[in-house]
């Protein structure tokens, strides 16, 4: 398969065009790349200096793979790819090398290296390089997605939302900015399962999913599915009282859809710092969960906010007005 196939490929995993980041120091070897590339579908940009890469690729995922001319004297390399590597452990390092007899092409694998071309080269050995590594990174994506992802309803699964909670709290905590929780719990779903047949209920859950993916920020909130018919969803930067707009747009959404005999009871809760990590992550969680089974008992509304999320917010508040402006300091 030729990288154009790969390429298509990444695309339609990633929802756009991956890219590539070249820095070389050599005027001619520049305009050579400069050509190839220009006849490719490749997304390219050139940076006179390597060092600028870690920034500009903390800033966008779809970089996904560096090119770097590099000689025997860069010893700054093994630095520069632990840091590509720490930031972004699916990036493919390949570098280009002027040929030195005695050189030890192993030292660079062992480095984090992914290929190695040594110059003087054919562009016709270069493209197959590149369709090597976009191969790789493809392959890179699905197993990541088989380990992380639901394979039914295409949100993460269970295990992600354990991992990826305990990050995103911290950094709340550290940060000092909100994060609320989500946990949905599709009512009469295994009624539905039972009358309509499996593969009705499948449909109906991906069917919600789709939703909920839809009423979220790309990129920034996470959706998971947390059991059989419970899903649930990390907003970071989100209060409470945004949270429940979204919960409203999800609610809204749904009842748009023909599973009316299916209905939703949503759980909000913001995160409250108590004595550690694990005990504000259960604590979230479990408040989340007293909040989603007092909406199963509400006739009127599909979401309820946990009682001590308001409480909270309602003192900040509080503090907030009685606390001297900076005008009258």
């Amino acid at each position: 398969m030729c990288y154009i196939t790969w390429l298509n490929l990444i695309e339609k995993e990633l929802k756009g065009k991956p890219k590539i980041i070249i820095s070389v120091r050599d005027k001619f070897l520049k305009v050579y790349l400069e050509e190839f590339f220009r006849n490719t579908e490749l997304v390219v940009g050139f940076v006179n200096d390597s060092n600028k890469i870690i920034d500009i690729i903390s800033h966008d995922p779809l970089y996904q793979i560096i090119i770097l001319s590099v000689s025997e004297k860069d010893r700054h390399l093994p630095l520069l790819i632990e840091k590509l590597k720490e930031n972004n452990p699916n990036i493919k390092v390949f570098i280009i090398l002027d040929y030195f007899k005695e050189e030890d092409l192993g030292r660079y694998f062992e480095m984090g290296v992914d290929e190695i071309i040594l110059t003087p080269f054919t562009l016709n050995e270069f493209k197959a390089r590149i369709a090597k590594l976009l191969k790789e990174h493809y392959l890179d994506i699905k197993l990541q997605k088989f380990i992380i992802e639901d394979p039914l309803t295409n949100v993460y699964n269970r295990r992600y939302f354990e991992e990826i909670i305990r990050e995103e709290v911290y950094k709340s905590l550290r940060q000092k900015y909100p994060l609320s929780l989500m946990m949905i719990d599709l009512d009469k779903f295994k009624w539905y399962n039972d009358n309509f047949g499996h593969q009705e209920g499948d449909k109906l859950l991906q069917s919600f999913g789709k939703i909920l993916w839809e009423n979220v920020r790309e990129r920034i909130d996470k959706v998971c599915r947390y059991g059989g018919d419970e899903f649930v969803v990390i907003l970071p930067h989100t209060s409470w009282k945004n949270a429940a707009l979204i919960a409203e747009r999800i609610c809204k959404a749904w009842e748009e859809k023909e599973f009316n005999s299916v209905t939703l009871s949503i759980g909000i809760a913001q995160l409250i710092e108590r004595e550690d990590l694990e005990k504000s992550i259960t604590d979230l969680i479990n408040r989340a969960d007293k909040a989603m089974y007092e909406a199963k008992k509400d006739k009127v509304n599909n979401w309820k906010v946990d009682e001590e999320s308001v409480k909270q917010l309602s003192s900040e508040e509080l503090q907030s007005e009685e606390r001297p402006s900076q005008s009258l300091l």
